[in-house]
């Protein structure tokens, strides 16, 4: 990699204290910083050319962050790392798709500027591998024996099939697929380590490369190694001559990590890192589901609005731990109390909401909620100490009480408090808050 001292970086951020923080920090290390407070101008910077890196801010004035980078991605600038606050991982997974080489969350304690870095080396250093790449496909193109002396030491698995069956493959193409030796794989089929699923797609397209002669686009699909476990990969086709006879020359990679990453942010996105349970995006998605399922097929459903009573005492009295233990008790018991078709989500704090699809009416949800209330009046042993709280539930009926999503919600949360005016440890519906179910 260049030294760092030639490494130019333009970093936007519309926050002035935070961009000298981190500029001198990264000057310290030898890094050239440039800053400016928009996006705008930013872009305007770019076009001079000079910079290797862009840290990008996401909220910034005139132009936003995800606007500068869908400029740069059509405009093939240079790699991008986009910085986001605290709690935005679903931003940093939409940057990620449209083509931001990496990320990181600013914290409180600023161990970000600590982390970022390393995350700078990273992004730099496959940038490099990224132009040693094409440098050598380019060398490959001008001498057969330049080129499989280059492709024994490519990052990338490089294989050559003829016939249908493999007739070369590298060494870095021998580990992705779990091979020790060439012969382990020549003289196979090529269909034999394409996982079954990805062969319809694969393989027609092969007779279209010997019609047009243009290179197969890079796609994602499964390969099967030798012990026929799957191993995620990002591969390529083109035409080749091998022997002076038609061949193809298959380019992959494996994106394991990057796909485990991935997911890894989108379960961040979607889930409630303490419970499990999906959280307030997830819920508000699989609700508009349910309505536009519901309505589609004439069907009824209810919605439950959970707050649990007492909790406040335990979490203060007996520490932040013992409280999130039993959070994570009262999901698992709520869990168990409802269908596999259902929904049980944290909304923050102590307060959950349940989505109860296709009932038959609204005796269904007075019976999952007298099951929950009856579930979460049994003692929680949490560290040698009994805990014991409520629950009061409000519950409304779509399409009885609105077919509106969002009034939806409010009528149960209205019905939830009516709950607690009256005693706790209950349920009320809100079509009749006035008549009060004891427990």
């Amino acid at each position: 990699m260049a030294a760092k001292n030639s490494v130019s970086i333009l970093y936007m951020e519309d926050d002035a204290g935070l961009a000298r923080l981190l500029q001198r920090n990264l000057q310290r290390l030898g890094y050239v910083v440039d800053v400016v407070d928009n996006g705008e101008k930013g872009l305007a910077m770019l076009e001079g050319g000079g910079y290797d890196l862009v840290l990008l801010d996401y909220h910034m004035p005139v132009c936003g962050g995800m606007e500068v980078l869908r400029a740069m991605t059509a405009r093939g600038l240079p790699p991008v790392i986009m910085v986001t606050g605290n709690g935005n991982e679903k931003i940093a997974v939409e940057a990620l798709k449209l083509g931001a080489n990496d990320y990181v969350v600013k914290d409180v304690e600023m161990g970000y500027l600590e982390l970022l870095p390393m995350i700078i080396e990273q992004v730099l250093e496959k940038e490099q591998l990224v132009r040693e790449r094409e440098q050598m496909l380019h060398a490959v193109r001008e001498s057969e024996e330049r080129y499989r002396k280059l492709v024994e030491l490519s990052p990338d698995g490089i294989a050559i099939h003829q016939h249908g069956k493999l007739v070369f493959i590298n060494p870095n193409g021998l580990e992705i697929l779990g091979a020790r030796e060439e012969q382990e794989l020549l003289g196979k089929d090529l269909a034999g380590i394409i996982q079954p699923a990805f062969r319809d797609r694969h393989l027609p397209g092969l007779g279209l490369l010997v019609e047009e002669q243009e290179d197969f686009p890079v796609i994602e699909e499964k390969f099967l190694r030798l012990d026929q476990t799957e191993v995620d990969v990002e591969v390529t086709t083109l035409p080749f001559t091998f022997n002076n006879e038609p061949a193809f020359q298959l380019i992959f990679r494996d994106i394991s990590e990057r796909k485990q990453a991935y997911d890894r942010l989108q379960y961040m996105a979607n889930f409630d890192p303490l419970t499990s349970l999906p959280n307030r995006i997830l819920f508000f998605d699989r609700l508009g589901q349910t309505v536009s399922h519901a309505r589609r097929y004439n069907q009824m459903f209810a919605l439950l609005y959970v707050d649990l009573d007492r909790f406040k005492p335990v979490n203060d009295n007996l520490g932040h731990d013992v409280g999130d233990m039993l959070l994570r008790e009262v999901a698992g018991r709520m869990t168990g109390c409802i269908r596999d078709a259902d929904t049980v989500a944290r909304m923050g704090g102590d307060e959950f909401c349940i989505i109860l699809s296709k009932i038959a009416g609204k005796g269904d949800a007075e019976t999952v909620a007298g099951k929950i209330i009856a579930a979460l009046d049994v003692d929680f042993c949490l560290r040698g100490h009994q805990c014991s709280i409520g629950a009061s539930i409000g519950i409304s009926i779509f399409p009885a009480d609105s077919d509106d999503p969002q009034l939806l919600l409010k009528m149960a949360d209205m019905a939830m408090y009516n709950a607690k005016e009256n005693g706790r440890n209950r349920f009320c519906l809100f079509a009749d808050q006035s008549l009060m179910v004891d427990q």
